[in-house]
């Protein structure tokens, strides 16, 4: 604990005393540079008003163990014939209030002292006139030369100074009607006054909850900006502007948060610290204005529509996650079937729109396949959180190749990794800033749409390509729509063998230096431990080289372990880091299923509910597309009294392992353009209906007397008929 204590404490700022006069700010970033200790990010010595130096700087750092290797190796070192004494620094928060200068206090009082003297050495007998105390009155000129009565003109000469330079044109316009044609001319010269004092632009950050950071390091990147951010709150948006010229860093920066009080807040705790060695400067921002398009635009109203989505083009998303063109789907599955396409989508066709669904269904789980080899974490799609640096592209044609895509985001930034399924339906791209120049962008017969791909995308490792002989040979191009009622089996098999959910346990605040290793040995000994494992990034500097990314997952065999796992080692210190464990995402989206089917009344059963059916579908469609991934024992398609579908259905699968097979195969699947929401309908409850039935029978039993509205009879004791036969 000792050790994270002093690891939070160490700046990455420096102040240098006992400097010589005569240093300057480059010398003194060359006496330190050569050092190589570290990345220098700012210099400054300080200077009295008449230029001398005081003796004293500044230095900034890259990171906190960057300074504290320089204070160990310059601390009491000499530059020239001075010894320096380097010590930490910390933010101006914590620094002590200033002291008042002495040199201007210093001349006040001589200035005193001299005017006291004075004062007291005049004479005392001599007097001066009686209006020397008086202050001299300003003398002011009675004929001055430049006055208008001393210079003599014209008329015309005078008519021509009162006269206009420019004529305004205020011809009538004939047959004109406006709103305004009755308002007086003073009314609407004060309503353009009032209009052009009133800013609507908001100044605090309470209301725009967007900062504006100045005195950056050059060498700072978004990422590191939006870790040191985030700690005040939920960051959403990280932009540092570039120069348009040199393509480098101006040393500003714009951070906007979720919500104004976290802005606010933000900026309370983080104005005046230190960032890289380097004091920031935080200030509210304004909300960018949107551009107004001038008057005289003169495109047509498809243009216009064309450049408001570019300009809104990541912003909202209006597509699924795994959207694929309808005709790259075909032509995909015609040209590796070695087929016509009209056998699948033409007019003779039999059932086109269920051999079109079958197609994506199958290109949907070679994709999800192929991203999963590639290390790809297809359980970060259900999270609604965006990533800056990924970006799904879709609604490419099909033939659409690794370089042509390579050649249209090149220009717009660096690529990391670029991923294209053998479909070739949709692709995604790594580290591209191109989303507004991309986007809607035409690319053959074909508009691009981009989509920023989800948070934490990228969490695993690509797994080792098969080589030639172990490879499944293709079969000459042929594939298999689906795999039917014979991967039912091996489907329900594997289902027990997967891993099960919340096992695997998410652990961030790692050091930089720890690794996979390291992080096995500490978690080793726990019960029922499987693996751990680091994650890692790119180093943008070092191509082929990797970082470690600050976190990374340790598995277990079942919930219980990795339960008590977490217990044990949650605030655990490792590498001077205060652990921060909890469960992992893995298995979280059939958990918000199995926790959506309970709060309808069932979990996962033989019988399922398809919502979102287009009106046009009918009980064959959905037998025939259904049917393909297991055996159906009925389909119910409810009708309004126009006999009009009501846009659901309900299936019953033999067994559930059938049902499970399907519902994980047909779940992104879209059926005339409509994508097919698929739910687990509510078992019946038998003790329930039973006793249902049992309440209504003794309702109408004798039991129901008590109920509203219901015909009684009159009940007669044996002493009141006794009282009335008396």
């Amino acid at each position: 604990m000792h050790t994270a204590i002093i690891a939070f404490c160490i700046e990455s700022r420096l102040i240098v005393k006992g400097l010589p006069a005569q240093l300057t700010d480059s010398r003194l970033r060359e006496h330190f540079a050569s050092a190589q200790k570290g990345t220098v990010t700012d210099v400054r010595i300080l200077y009295h008003q008449d230029g001398t130096s005081r003796r004293f700087g500044f230095i900034g750092f890259k990171s906190d163990a960057e300074a504290a290797a320089a204070k160990d190796y310059f601390d009491r070192s000499f530059i020239g014939t001075s010894r320096l004494s380097v010590q930490v620094v910390q933010g101006t928060k914590d620094a002590p209030a200033p002291r008042p200068n002495k040199r201007p206090r210093l001349a006040g009082q001589k200035k005193c002292q001299l005017d006291a003297f004075l004062q007291v050495m005049q004479s005392r007998t001599k007097k001066g006139k009686a209006w020397s105390n008086e202050d001299p009155s300003p003398i002011t000129c009675e004929g001055s030369s430049h006055s208008p009565a001393a210079t003599r003109m014209s008329d015309l000469e005078w008519m021509r100074q009162r006269m206009r330079k420019t004529v305004l044109d205020e011809t009538d316009k004939a047959f004109e009607q406006s709103d305004d044609e009755q308002d007086p001319p003073e009314a609407s010269t004060s309503k353009r006054t009032l209009d052009a004092e009133e800013d609507p632009t908001p100044t605090d950050a309470t209301s725009t909850a967007r900062l504006f950071i100045r005195n950056l390091p050059y060498t700072c990147t978004e990422d590191e900006l939006r870790e040191h951010f985030s700690q005040q709150g939920s960051v959403s948006q990280v932009h540092i502007p570039l120069d348009s010229n040199t393509k480098t860093t101006k040393g500003l920066a714009f951070v906007t948060y979720s919500t104004p009080e976290e802005a606010t807040a933000a900026r309370e705790a983080l104005d005046g610290t230190t960032f890289q060695g380097r004091l920031l400067h935080i200030i509210p921002a304004i909300d960018r204005r949107p551009a107004e398009a001038p008057s005289d635009f003169k495109g047509t109203l498809k243009n216009q529509r064309a450049d408001q989505r570019k300009k809104t083009a990541g912003k909202d998303f209006n597509w699924a996650m795994l959207y694929m063109n309808a005709d790259a789907v075909a032509s995909s599955i015609a040209d590796r079937m070695k087929i016509d396409k009209a056998a699948i989508v033409g007019a003779d066709s039999e059932n086109a729109a269920v051999k079109l669904a079958l197609a994506e269904t199958h290109i949907i789980n070679e994709t999800k396949k192929f991203f999963e080899d590639e290390g790809v974490n297809l359980e970060s799609f259900t999270s609604k959180a965006r990533s800056d640096t990924v970006i799904l592209v879709k609604n490419i044609p099909y033939g659409t190749s690794t370089d042509e895509l390579r050649e249209m985001f090149a220009p717009h930034g660096s690529i990391i990794r670029l991923l294209l399924p053998p479909a070739g339906t949709i692709a995604v791209v790594e580290r591209p800033k191109a989303m507004k120049s991309v986007a809607y962008k035409r690319l053959k017969n074909s508009i691009i749409y981009l989509e920023r791909g989800p948070l934490e995308m990228f969490t695993g490792t690509p797994k080792p390509k098969p080589s030639a002989s172990q490879s499944t040979p293709s079969g000459g191009g042929v594939v298999r729509l689906g795999e039917g009622k014979e991967a039912v089996v091996a489907a329900g098999a594997a289902a027990d063998e997967a891993i099960v959910p919340a096992a695997t346990l998410f652990v961030k605040n790692l050091a930089w230096a720890t690794t996979s290793d390291r992080l096995r040995s500490v978690f080793g000994h726990l019960p029922g431990f499987k693996f751990a494992r680091v994650q890692q990034k790119p180093d943008p500097k070092r191509p082929g080289q990797t970082l470690s990314a600050g976190y990374g997952f340790v598995g277990f065999v079942d919930p219980d372990a990795a339960r008590k796992g977490l217990a044990s080692m949650q605030g655990h210190v490792l590498d001077g880091h205060e652990l921060a464990v909890k469960f992992a995402g893995r298995g979280q989206e059939d958990d918000q299923e199995d926790s959506r089917a309970a709060a309808m009344g069932g979990r996962k059963s033989a019988k399922m509910i398809v919502k979102n059916v287009p009106f046009e579908a009918t009980k064959k469609d959905l037998r025939e597309l259904f049917g393909v991934h297991g055996h159906l024992k009925s389909v119910r398609l409810p009708k309004k009294f126009n006999s009009r579908s009501r846009g659901f259905a309900f299936l019953e699968f033999v067994s559930r392992q059938e049902a499970e097979h399907a519902f994980a195969t047909l779940r992104h699947t879209h059926f005339l353009g409509r994508h097919l929401v698929l739910e687990w309908a509510a078992e019946p409850d038998v003790a329930a209906d039973v006793e249902a039935l049992r309440e209504k029978v003794r309702a109408g039993f004798g039991d129901g007397k008590e109920l509203p509205g219901r015909k009684r009879k009159l009940e007669i004791d044996e002493d009141d008929a006794e009282v009335e036969e008396e």
